[in-house]
């Protein structure tokens, strides 16, 4: 596994828990590049804002 940057890790923390428990997971079972972790934030956070509204009315348990 490749270890992912600080301030990667910390945008990925800030996802509500559901998505950032997948996202978790599939970091530590896939090797990717920064760039994909981007990706990979940035479209879970616009599925969390769909979903959700916006990242106040999200549930805290996810």
């Amino acid at each position: 596994m490749k270890p992912i940057h600080p301030n990667l890790f910390t945008q990925v923390m800030k996802l509500p828990a559901g998505i950032r428990g997948d996202v978790l997971e599939f970091l530590g079972a896939t090797p990717v590049e920064d760039a994909q972790i981007r990706r990979i934030i940035a479209e879970a956070a616009e599925h969390s804002r769909h979903k959700w509204g916006n990242d106040e009315s999200a549930p805290a348990n996810g």
